[in-house]
C-alpha cells in the first residue's frame, strides 16, 4: 500500500472508487467526472492510496467550511487500514487546530473507526423537510421591517450580511452567478430579505434542489439557513422569511421543500418545526485536536 498526490488524469478511477464506497448511502447520486473534479479543485490536499497493482483503495482531502478545516474520507468496504493511512499523513497538513469531518449517523462501522482515531462527537447536522401543500402564514414584522426581494446590486450586501450573521465566510462573491449556473431560472427575486428603515438585516435563499430532483426525478426544493445580523434578532424575522420562501417555492411548483441545520440550534428547529418541518435524517459532526 502506498500514497501518491491526486492527478487528473485518474479522475476515471477516482470516479469509480467513489460510487463504489458510497452506493447505498442516504439519497446517494451517483458522482460524475465534471462536478468531482470542481470539488477537489477546492481541496488545500488531496492523497490517493493505491495497492500493489496500481488501483485506488482509497481517496483523502482536506477542505474548508465557514465553520472550519474539514477532512472527507473515501475507502473500499471494510479497508480500514487504508482510512488510518490517509488520515495519518493528512491530519498533520492542517493549517488548524482542528479538524472535522461529517459520518452518517446509521454507518456505525464509520463512526466506530473515527472514534477510535482520537476524533470525538461534537454536533448533530438535521435534515428536515416539509410538504408544500398549503401557504403559510406570515407574521407581522415590527414597524419600519418590510419582506421583499434582493435587489440586483445588492450582492456584496448579502455576503457581507450572512458572514457577519454566521461570524465566518459562509458566502463569497461570485455565488448567486454559481447558483444561478445550476438553475437558469435563478434570480435575485429567490432571495428572500427583511429590511428595517433601509438596511439589509435578514436572508433567506431559495433555490431548486436540482441533482436531487433530476436524479430522482422528484421536485423538491432547497432553503438555505435563515441569516439575522445579531441586533435583530428575536424579532419574527427568519420565521416570516421561510414562510415567504416555502411560499415562494410552491407557487414555482414545488411540492417539498429540504433544508439543514444544526440540532443545538434550537430556536431554528423550532421555528421550522412550527412551519411543518420534521427531521428525516442526521450526520453526526466529529472533531479532532490535531496541534496545539
Amino acid at each position: 500500500m502506498r500514497l501518491q498526490p491526486y492527478h487528473k488524469s485518474i479522475l476515471p478511477k477516482v470516479v469509480s472508487l467513489l460510487n463504489e464506497a458510497e452506493a447505498g448511502s442516504y439519497e446517494f447520486i451517483p458522482y460524475g467526472e465534471e462536478g468531482l473534479q470542481a470539488e477537489l479543485k477546492e481541496a488545500s490536499s488531496v492523497l490517493l492510496a493505491t495497492d500493489a497493482q496500481d488501483g485506488i483503495t482509497g481517496l483523502a482531502y482536506l477542505g474548508r467550511q465557514w465553520y472550519g478545516e474539514t477532512i472527507t474520507l473515501y475507502i473500499r468496504t471494510g479497508q480500514w487500514e487504508v482510512g488510518d493511512l490517509l488520515l495519518s499523513a493528512l491530519e498533520p497538513r492542517t493549517q488548524t487546530e482542528e479538524l472535522s469531518t461529517s459520518v452518517d449517523t446509521f454507518d456505525r462501522e464509520r463512526l466506530a473507526f473515527l472514534l477510535e482515531r482520537g476524533y470525538r462527537a461534537d454536533s448533530t447536522l438535521y435534515q428536515m423537510t416539509a410538504e408544500l401543500d398549503r401557504r403559510r402564514r406570515l407574521r407581522h414584522l415590527p414597524t419600519g421591517c418590510v419582506i421583499g426581494t434582493l435587489k440586483t446590486d445588492e450582492e456584496e450586501a448579502l455576503i457581507q450580511l450572512a458572514n457577519t450573521a454566521y461570524a465566518g465566510e459562509r458566502l463569497r462573491p461570485g455565488t448567486l452567478a454559481q447558483w444561478r449556473a445550476q438553475n437558469p431560472s435563478f434570480g435575485t427575486d429567490w432571495v428572500q430579505v427583511v429590511r428595517c428603515d433601509g438596511q439589509l438585516v435578514a436572508t433567506v435563499v431559495a433555490r431548486f434542489d436540482r441533482e436531487y430532483n433530476e436524479y430522482f426525478h422528484a421536485n423538491r426544493g432547497y432553503l438555505g439557513p435563515a441569516a439575522t445580523l445579531p441586533s435583530y434578532r428575536g424579532k419574527g424575522l427568519s420565521q416570516a422569511l421561510t414562510a415567504q420562501a416555502m411560499n415562494f417555492l410552491r407557487e414555482r411548483g414545488m411540492r417539498t421543500v429540504c433544508l439543514h441545520t444544526w440540532e443545538r440550534n434550537q430556536p431554528a428547529v423550532r421555528l421550522t418545526t412550527n412551519l411543518g418541518f420534521r427531521v428525516v435524517h442526521e450526520w453526526r459532526i466529529l472533531a479532532k485536536r490535531v496541534r496545539g
